[in-house]
């Protein structure tokens, strides 16, 4: 069972998703350097393993994700943005790129969360975790998972009796590793369900037992509204525990998984879009002087500064060139007349392009 407490998070996971959100000044830059230099490090495992295994291509995106990292400074309000990198988007494979893309979608859901809580004081935020018995075949036993999962979303939009009764949102995700006693698959979910009540964890215990008929094993605990990241962070983590499983059954997960939407949500969680792409928004900063800081990747001595560009100011507060249009020569538009109406003119006749009769000189 995963525990939900901030600092065991951070013992567990350094790299993890909860620290990327919120502003992040000069500061605290080495630190996430490095959280994605320890990333890049194992990604170079990864690739080096699944090189051999067929996926040569995805090996080479692989080992040249995060060669470079490009981080903009605005310095006026200490704000640092991922400005630029080379990513290769697989995030069930590599490391960084799932440190990038659970960042995204903690921020969209928590954004979403405090307008919801806004409107709907009386909501408050739950972390639901359901489990299905450890087994040999992973695209079984997940499936298995999903199928329950949808079972007891229905029950509940049936209005027929359920724990989930009184949830008017949810969002969850599934995450994947090896049983820590049976060395099987251990495919479960997190979910965030919003709730004026917390749901009763022996009835969602014993309804979850009565769809899939392996598992009552589940956990409900409140999350803190004063620090919601520290729930939050156990549904946007992850879906592969790189850090804790050998490469080859990273490579499996992968080869299991890809395809697979392993982000779901419903009721008032519906509709957030997550922004695409690995780098950090800039819009709310784009009106700022900033610089810029380049990092390359060594295998010897990870990411090192090597590059920091002079102050710009954004675009907007530049003065605009005055253009002083072009006006061409008057033998230059003879010329060009001349030959237009000698193409007219062949082509009314019927020459076609690259015939004799289309060659001709000016006179």
């Amino acid at each position: 069972m995963s525990d939900s407490n901030p600092a065991s998070h951070e013992k567990e996971n350094p790299d993890s998703v909860g620290a990327e959100i919120g502003v992040q000044g000069i500061e605290a830059l080495p630190k996430r350097v490095n959280r994605y230099g320890k990333a890049k490090n194992n990604a170079l495992d990864i690739a080096k393993y699944i090189e051999g295994q067929g996926l040569a291509q995805r090996a080479v995106r692989l080992l040249s994700c995060g060669d470079y990292l490009v981080f903009r400074h605005y310095f006026t309000q200490d704000i640092v943005r991922l400005h630029s990198a080379r990513l290769c988007m697989q995030h069930l494979l590599c490391p960084l790129c799932a440190i990038r893309r659970g960042a995204k979608a903690l921020k969209g859901y928590l954004d979403r969360w405090e307008v919801i809580q806004a409107d709907n004081g009386a909501l408050r935020p739950f972390l639901v975790t359901l489990t299905v018995k450890d087994g040999p075949d992973l695209a079984e036993r997940f499936e298995h998972l999903h199928t329950a999962q949808r079972e007891l979303w229905k029950r509940r939009q049936r209005g027929r009796g359920s724990a989930l009764d009184g949830v008017a949102g949810a969002v969850w995700s599934y995450e994947v590793k090896r049983g820590s006693g049976s060395g099987a698959w251990h495919p479960h979910l997190h979910m965030i369900a919003l709730a004026e009540n917390m749901p009763d964890q022996q009835e969602l215990a014993d309804e979850w037992h009565n769809i899939t008929g392996d598992s009552f094993i589940v956990d409900v605990r409140p999350i803190s509204q004063e620090d919601p990241v520290s729930g939050f962070v156990e549904v946007f983590k992850y879906a592969v525990k790189f850090s804790e499983q050998e490469p080859a059954d990273t490579m499996h997960a992968f080869m299991t998984l890809r395809g697979k939407r392993l982000l779901e949500c419903a009721g008032l969680f519906r509709g957030v879009e997550v922004p695409q792409g690995g780098m950090d928004d800039h819009e709310d900063v784009a009106h700022l002087p900033y610089y810029d800081l380049l990092y390359r990747f060594s295998k010897a001595g990870g990411y090192s500064l090597e590059h920091r560009s002079s102050v710009q100011q954004p675009l907007e507060d530049l003065k605009p060139v005055r253009r002083v249009p072009y006006e061409l020569p008057d033998w230059v538009k003879d010329q060009r007349r001349f030959f237009e109406s000698e193409l007219s003119k062949r082509i009314a006749e019927g020459h076609r392009p690259g015939s004799k009769g289309m060659i001709w000189r000016p006179k």
